[in-house]
């Protein structure tokens, strides 16, 4: 008796899948809810690799810059360890202004020859997405105290020009 009410379920569970797959490859349920989510997601998402130029200084350099769901973006630069003092890695925030318009905060910590913080360093950003891989933007650097607090622009301008970190695989 156990089996065929087993049997009768099952069947029901799988109609009821077909059913609400809507002839385009889609899943039900919960992958359904995922690739909605995926397709909502900000295009500014994912890990890009960035030229930032130091308009002030006539200086250029590389970096990797993350954006991830939720707000939360981290960098990284190769110019970080020079010239001397060295930096913490980078940690800030963003949000969407326009359809594709970012602001971004982001902030890094300044040392002395002792290891200790001396300084923050803010630098409010924004960026445009010019298409689906490309992205554009400009910054200015903030002296902040290693609470945040009291900054002081330093007329330390940047622009940034970026493409998106993609994925190989074996058949790239």
């Amino acid at each position: 008796m156990i089996a065929p009410a087993i049997l009768t379920l099952a069947t029901a569970l799988i109609s009821t899948a077909y059913a609400q797959d809507d002839g385009l490859g889609s899943r039900s349920g919960a992958a359904r809810v995922d690739e909605d989510q995926a397709r909502a997601a900000a295009p500014i998402e994912g890990t890009w690799i960035l030229t930032i130029d130091r308009v002030n200084e006539g200086f250029s350099f590389s970096a990797l810059q993350s954006f991830t769901a939720g707000g939360v973006t981290l960098a990284t630069g190769s110019a970080d360890r020079t010239p001397p003092p060295p930096i913490s890695p980078l940690y800030g925030t963003w949000r969407r202004i326009g359809h594709n318009d970012y602001s971004v905060a982001i902030c890094f910590f300044v040392f002395d020859s002792a290891g200790n913080a001396v300084a923050m360093i803010k630098t409010p950003e924004t960026f445009k997405m010019v298409n689906r891989d490309n992205l554009t933007g400009s910054g200015r650097g903030l002296a902040c105290d290693i609470h945040g607090d009291n900054c002081v622009d330093i007329n330390s301008p940047i622009t940034i020009t970026g493409k998106r970190l993609v994925t190989e695989s074996r058949s790239d």
